[in-house]
């Protein structure tokens, strides 16, 4: 499963009181932990509670296991159990310096390299780029995710804010549909989609598509504490029952969730240290 960060601490995830059970407002929801409020446009309810709740509430994560980890390129993985499905939680600061620009805009801009880092992502293409309603920048993308007996597939918009007197950047996503776009654009996207679709060399046959149920997100990248950059990364796939018993019980196995993670995390560090030697003109 493809899940990827650059790290954060945990700490921040859990720093405020306990959230309401409100509904997010059409403009989107207030997130308010220790990083400080950022406004988010998101058009999925679900994923704006489950987001709210691991930035917020103090007791969002007591129920979940949890691996610390030394000398690695992470420092926790996080996995708490819903009657949904897992939310994960992966943290570390790449045992290097990299500033925080150079991690927003690799999560941001070059989420579409990561097949040349990571075996498990097998297409990510970019659809389009705009702003939304609100004047938030976005970018729409849609992967082939490499499952081992099958490859899971869905378009998804990422949407960037920098809060300038938090000096800290925020990256959220979430799956994208018809109703984002006009009806011109969503058919140029389906005619990239269906050619990445063919373009991809799988194994043998029957490896099917299954287009994931529902996947929604978050990255804030803030100050590390022995590193300059350190990002906060909660993430949720889901497969419904259409999906099938095998595409539903095998991304809910921890030992592939965490597999993914690892293997997310070392290919995004990968990418990073790349733009980090690009910029410094090496």
């Amino acid at each position: 499963m493809l899940m990827f960060v650059l790290g954060a601490p945990s700490e921040a995830l859990a720093s405020r009181g306990p959230m309401t059970d409100a509904v997010c407002p059409p403009e989107g929801c207030i997130v308010d932990a220790s990083i400080g409020k950022v406004s988010i446009n998101m058009r999925n309810p679900e994923g704006s509670k489950v987001l709210e709740q691991a930035l917020n509430d103090p007791g969002f994560w007591s129920e979940a296991s949890s691996s610390v980890y030394k000398d690695r390129l992470y420092d926790e993985i996080r996995l708490l159990s819903t009657d949904s499905g897992y939310v994960p939680m992966i943290t570390g600061q790449g045992q290097e310096d990299f500033p925080k620009e150079v991690v927003a805009d690799i999560v941001y801009h070059r989420n579409t390299d990561l097949p040349q880092f990571m075996s498990g992502a097998e297409a990510i293409v970019n659809l389009g780029t705009g702003r939304d309603a609100a004047g938030v920048e976005y970018r729409d993308t849609f992967y082939v995710l490499d499952f081992t007996l099958f490859y899971g597939i869905f378009p998804q918009r990422m949407y960037r804010k920098y809060d300038k007197s938090r000096d800290l950047w925020v990256m959220w996503f979430e799956k994208l549909d018809s109703s984002f776009v006009d009806a011109g654009t969503w058919q140029s996207y389906q005619k990239k989609i269906e050619q990445t679709k063919e373009s991809v060399n799988r194994r043998w046959m029957f490896n099917s598509y299954t287009e994931v149920s529902d996947v929604y997100g978050m990255f804030v990248v803030t100050a590390g504490d022995n590193h300059t950059s350190r990002v906060t990364f909660v993430s949720k796939v889901t497969f419904d029952r259409g999906s099938g018993f095998i595409a539903r019980a095998g991304s809910n196995m921890p030992s592939v969730i965490k597999a993914g993670l690892r293997a997310g995390f070392d290919g995004c560090v990968a990418i990073a240290k790349d733009e980090k030697k690009r910029r410094s003109g090496q």
